[in-house]
């Protein structure tokens, strides 16, 4: 649209949209870019940062489920998008989903698939064979993708994790920490404190399994003393000892993986731990992968305030498969009526434990205190009661159900589609020519921390187009900035976007960028 006389009105940009995004043309485009990208960064491509951005829904018309919203501390009708990045902060691809079981999940049925075809320079089945440690890429996330079957589940497909600590037992010895000296992406020079262990942390039970080596990853007998043998042996009583009749019972294990542990000493003594099923980085580099993170996060922030776009993608819905699985509201809400429960009997419980017979009361203030004792007493007893057959009831509640089975009056439809995932691809195409842009002038700052605000003052400068048709140019010509050291940058910018000769679409002019 550079070059109209008049913006479109929002109606007509909708039409556009609706027309741009029909026969899954935007989920092509995005997929064809992701791959570009991929193999125009392979050093970037090899970790990749997953995260969940819970899309706020403000229509009155459909009764989508409440998901808690953590940036706004509150559970609202929302939608997930879910976004795969570089550790600059810049975007690959993303999924919307009105309909979301988390984000272990959606790795395993839609991202994984992608990033095994798209990632570039991943071993090969031979060297994977050949050195049990060796992975394909490394995938980074917060502590909702928790857990140690996934990361299991995902070495076993020669794909390592990376993720927060969840539970943390007890702090290390300052001793274990060494002090390592980093650099930033600015260029300065950094102390952190690092130690590092390795762990061996168990998954869920299983039936027997064989117990050859996998690497990391072991099966551990978990049956009774007379089990315990070997992984597979069932204990043998003589006849004549035991003359009942015994039956075999298959051996239960657990699966167990080996990690390593990595923590950072902060400033105030406290310990953030990591954990990561990468057996090859150093354990400087596990740290700064890790803590790379918060550029995805920064991308969240900056995309909800400068690239305010949904506004202009129309509520348009879609019906939902009836085979798709969500969370029954029913046990949803047996499992809010449990919590309250428990927040009222841990409080009646306390209450009770406060009170005391003190030798100096009287007999007014001993039968007022033994009044309350019974009357709590009786509230407690309720209370558990009630408790014990909420969890009944919880017992025979399915977690989840096919869309079908869902009341007729909390049926919902999906809003995310074609449109949105169109927007999405506008907004990386945004975010990632800013975060390059960025990383041209700051070289030439003494300060490389506001280059991302700077270019953002260049996109807001007025131009002037002339059009140069005898020599197929296309000027902009950019107005001055405040200052002559803000000229400068913006004139070694201009020589770096000429560098390019990027033509105008449709058109055979070069765009050539010059201050007036």
């Amino acid at each position: 649209m550079l070059g109209y006389d008049r913006i479109p009105e929002i109606k007509t940009l909708r039409q556009a949209i609706a027309r741009l995004s029909e026969n899954n043309q935007a989920q092509l485009w995005m997929g064809k870019l992701s791959h570009d990208w991929m193999h125009m960064n392979e050093e970037l491509a090899g970790v990749l940062y997953a995260d969940a951005h819970q899309e706020i829904y403000y229509g009155k018309k459909n009764k989508l489920p409440k998901k808690y919203v953590s940036r706004l501390q509150l559970a609202m009708r929302a939608t997930s998008d879910y976004w795969i990045c570089d550790k600059l902060g810049q975007p690959f691809f993303s999924i919307s989903k009105s309909i979301s079981s988390g984000l272990i999940d959606t790795i395993k049925e839609d991202i994984l698939p992608i990033l095994e075809k798209d990632v570039p320079n991943q071993p090969s089945q031979e060297e994977l064979n050949a050195d049990s440690f060796l992975h394909k890429f490394m995938l980074v996330y917060d502590r909702e993708g928790y857990s140690v079957d996934f990361m299991t589940e995902m070495f076993e497909k020669r794909v390592s994790c990376c993720t927060y600590n969840k539970y943390i037992q007890e702090p290390w010895p300052i001793e274990e920490f060494t002090e390592q000296e980093v650099v930033n992406q600015y260029g300065e020079k950094e102390k952190i404190f690092l130690a590092e262990r390795g762990v061996l942390m168990e998954g869920s039970k299983v039936d027997e399994l064989g117990t050859q080596d996998k690497g990391p990853i072991v099966y551990r007998n978990i049956t009774k003393e007379n089990h315990q043998k070997t992984n597979t042996e069932q204990s043998i009583v003589p006849e004549k000892e035991n003359p009942k009749k015994t039956t075999s019972k298959p051996v239960k294990k657990t699966r167990c993986i080996w990690v390593r542990e990595v923590r950072k000493l902060r400033a105030g003594g406290n310990q953030t731990s990591i954990i990561t099923t990468n057996y090859k980085l150093t354990t400087l580099l596990i740290g700064l992968y890790m803590f790379a993170r918060w550029n995805q996060e920064n991308y969240f922030k900056h995309m909800l305030k400068q690239f305010n776009l949904d506004m202009i993608i129309s509520y348009f819905k879609e019906d939902i498969s009836d085979t798709q699985l969500l969370v029954n509201p029913a046990y949803r809400n047996v499992n809010k009526q449990i919590n309250s429960c428990n927040a009222k009997l841990k409080n009646r419980q306390s209450s009770f434990g406060k009170l005391h017979y003190d030798q100096e009361l009287n007999d007014n203030a001993f039968n007022r205190v033994t009044d309350k004792k019974e009357k709590l007493t009786q509230e407690i007893t309720y209370l558990q009661s009630q408790l014990n057959d909420l969890k009944a009831i919880r017992k025979t509640t399915p977690i989840k159900i096919e869309y079908a089975q869902l009341p007729e009056d909390e049926k919902f439809k999906a809003v995310h589609n074609g449109r949105k995932q169109l927007v999405d691809c506008i907004k990386i195409v945004a975010a990632r020519s800013e975060i390059a842009m960025s990383s041209i002038v700051r070289e030439y700052m003494s300060n490389p921390k506001d280059a991302r605000a700077l270019i953002g003052q260049f996109l807001k400068t007025n131009a002037d187009l002339e059009v140069d048709n005898h020599a197929n140019i296309l000027y902009v010509k950019l107005h001055h900035q405040a200052t002559v050291h803000e000229d400068l940058i913006l004139r070694k910018l201009c020589e770096r976007l000429n560098e390019t000769k990027t033509v105008f679409p449709r058109t055979e002019m070069v765009l050539q960028y010059c201050l007036v």
